[in-house]
């Protein structure tokens, strides 16, 4: 076979083909991001015009009432306006604001009354071109707004404003640049064939001449007289002379260093080339870590001689060469920038006929591939949690409502109740709200919350919660020890974030320790990043569930929810952190939290 001028022709074709599916992939994507805002704006607008009547009939029943107090205590009209957050896939916070843009009523309660800044308008994204329509969807943390105005006796009384989130809107977005993208991968391979077979046709003129550029890849340089043509004759006879010189300096190329160094270098994983007496030749930049030296130290001498003896890598090496055949894909831990990692590691002899010209060691840290696995499944969980919510939410949210209403009308209703009645009221009032809360927090857990990102001491932040638990487990017989740093640097968080992470790794330290004992804080600052460590000196975590603690409703606790270690690990990842667990059965678990030094902006 003689794959190699088919091969070109076929690039080209194949090119030609990846130009115009891309093209037309282009397009697409541009049409569906505006139909994908489109609909958005739609439902937007649905929803305002529902909530627009219902105002009115709230107006409309206000009597001599200010209309501000009105829409205030209209629980219809405020469970309106969290069932349209809760229901559409969209919308993050809907409120009505008056004329000076100050909440009456909010999705989040805690808003009303301030002055809520009027964000973006969704309908602005139609006015932009495609490009900068996607760096707008997919730019993070941005919210645009629907607003409708409100009319008392003709005169403007205020707004009805919806945010919606570009984290939300860019799903259904992303689900059909999948399907763009699945479409040109059917279609690029089908290009590929059919440039093969146009290669049959074209190239049947010169397939004696590829023959004979076949047999000198052999090492046979004789080109025979089957060639037909006086062109053919003067090309073969140029290639049959370039041939022989090629064979004089192959092996004197391959003990050159060539540019190939520079493309080498630009790759992740470590790469070392040996000539047949395993000296080094070259190797790239990540291999330096391993190696322990500079290139310019260590070309030209043995690999063994190099690195520090004795290494993993020797006898494999040595085995390599002993039996001839490539060794793949052997895990190994080496150990670089003095910190041990897993590596998986091939070694391959490059062959020129019957002989060995040398080796190449291919290095990949498997820490990569941990990490891109892990992301996937917990990607794959959030998506079945998001699910799971979505039925929830209907499911659930709307009956808890009517029934918390009902429960409040019976209240007013019973001029005295008797203790008993008063009794189950509060009980039933009180499983309400907790199964309410239950929803909330699948829904807090999914949606995409906007860091409020500030300058934050974490060593008054870590006393604040501390001091909060020390009054609830002090008389269990669990003491705190900090050991913070007093010149650690701020950083820019979340300050409400960051404190329910560190309320849920204490609280579950707390837990750990029924018959008591110490947990112990600390804080200090490594390589631009605040380390926070916390450390318990309970019933431990068993070895087969260290990696499945921060996965989704994983949990040990007879009434554990499985979504505290989940939710902490989300948090820290928001941040640009990592967190990372270390534990002995029956000696404790310690907990390593850290969090980037950034400069405020």
């Amino acid at each position: 076979m003689r794959p190699g001028i088919r091969l070109k022709e076929a690039a080209a074709v194949t090119a030609l083909a990846l130009l115009i599916v891309a093209t037309a992939t282009l397009v697409h994507l541009a049409q569906l991001s505006r139909v994908v805002i489109e609909e958005t704006l739609r439902q937007a607008e649905l929803i305002s015009r529902q909530v627009y009547a219902q105002t009115g009939q709230s107006l409309a029943r206000a009597e001599n009432n200010p209309p501000e107090e009105a829409l205030r205590r209209d629980r219809e009209l405020r469970g309106l306006l969290d069932a349209s957050v809760g229901y559409s896939p969209d919308l993050v916070y809907a409120l009505i604001a008056d004329r000076d843009g100050r909440p009456m009523l909010h999705t989040e309660r805690a808003k009303e009354g301030a002055v809520a800044p009027p964000q973006p308008a969704l309908k602005s994204l139609l006015d932009l071109d495609p490009f900068n329509r996607f760096l707008a969807l997919y730019r993070p943390g941005r919210v645009y707004e629907t607003a409708l105005p409100l009319l008392l006796n003709g005169e403007p009384f205020g707004s009805i404003r919806l945010g919606v989130s570009t984290t939300l809107v860019r799903r259904e977005l992303t689900a059909g640049v999948k399907w763009s993208l699945l479409l040109a991968a059917v279609a690029l391979p089908l290009a590929w064939l059919a440039a093969l077979g146009v290669a049959q046709l074209i190239l049947r003129p010169i397939r004696t001449l590829a023959g004979e550029v076949d047999r000198m890849r052999r090492g046979e340089f004789e080109v025979g007289a089957s060639v037909a043509g006086d062109e053919f004759q003067e090309l073969s006879s140029q290639l049959q002379r370039l041939g022989q010189e090629l064979q004089a300096d192959r092996i004197a190329t391959l003990s050159q260093q060539v540019p190939l160094q520079h493309v080498v270098d630009q790759l992740e994983d470590a790469v070392i080339f040996l000539n047949p007496a395993r000296r080094v030749l070259f190797f790239n930049k990540a291999a330096e870590g391993l190696i322990g030296r500079s290139l310019d130290e260590a070309v030209g001498t043995p690999l063994e001689d190099v690195i520090p003896a004795p290494h993993p890598l020797s006898p494999l090496l040595a085995m390599v060469a002993a039996e001839g055949a490539p060794g793949r894909d052997t895990t190994l831990t080496l150990n670089q920038d003095r910190r041990p990692k897993e590596f998986s590691i091939s070694i391959v002899p490059v062959r020129d006929a019957a002989r060995v010209m040398g080796t190449v060691v291919l290095l990949k840290d498997l820490d990569s591939v941990k990490t891109v696995r892990s992301l996937v499944s917990y990607s794959a969980k959030l998506a079945a949690l998001g699910r799971l919510t979505s039925g929830v939410a209907h499911e659930v949210k709307n009956p808890l409502n009517a029934m918390m209403i009902h429960v409040e009308l019976l209240r007013d209703r019973l001029a005295a109740p008797g203790a008993d009645v008063q009794q189950s009221l509060d009980i039933i009032g009180g499983e309400i709200q907790r199964l309410d809360r239950v929803v909330q927090g699948f829904l807090r857990f999914m949606r995409p919350q906007e860091l409020s990102l500030k300058s934050l001491d974490l060593n008054a932040l870590l006393g604040s919660v501390v001091a909060l638990l020390e009054a609830e487990w002090h008389g269990r017989g669990v003491h705190f020890r900090c050991e913070l740093e007093p010149a650690l640097p701020a950083v820019q968080a979340d300050e409400e974030l960051l404190r329910q992470v560190f309320l849920n790794v204490l609280q579950n330290a707390c837990q750990a320790m029924p018959a008591g004992g110490t947990v112990t804080i600390t804080t200090d600052e490594d390589q631009g990043l605040i380390r926070v460590v916390i450390a318990d000196e309970g019933t431990g975590i068993a070895p087969e569930n260290l990696e499945k603690i921060f996965k989704l409703y994983f949990t040990t606790k007879a009434e554990g929810s499985g979504i505290g270690l989940s939710l902490v690990y989300r948090i820290v990842q928001m941040h640009d952190g990592a967190i990372e667990v270390r534990s002995v059965v029956g000696r404790g678990t310690t907990m390593v939290i850290r969090l980037p030094v950034k400069q405020s902006a």
